[in-house]
């Protein structure tokens, strides 16, 4: 069962911003939502949503890091669909706003 999950694991991994929903990522392993659900939180720690929002602010840390995309553009690339949540969820999830995060990040590089 655990090769299941890790299958829509790396299927989330190669797409966070790839809109999944419960009854297509347990269908893609054949089995029901509930007891696709039990799995995964009982082999990645959390339901299978809040892994795939993990993911998707870890991927908008890194372009924040990495380009000069606006926060917007990022947003948008990660899969999420409203500014004001992905701001929240990242601050609680960082610490930071987006915008803070990159500021620092750029704060350190420079010698």
């Amino acid at each position: 069962m655990a090769e299941r999950v890790k299958r829509v694991i790396e299927l989330m991994q190669d797409d966070p911003s790839r809109d999944f929903s419960l009854a297509e990522m347990a269908q893609t392993v054949n089995l029901s939502p509930p007891y696709f659900c039990y799995l995964f939180k009982s082999i990645a720690g959390m339901p299978p949503a809040k892994y795939l929002k993990s993911l998707r602010l870890q991927h908008a840390a890194t372009l924040l890091t990495t380009t000069f995309l606006s926060v917007k553009e990022i947003v948008r690339r990660v899969g999420c669909s409203d500014d004001s949540h992905f701001v929240r969820d990242f601050k609680r999830a960082f610490g930071v706003t987006p915008s803070a995060y990159r500021n620092g990040a750029l704060a350190a590089a420079e010698p």
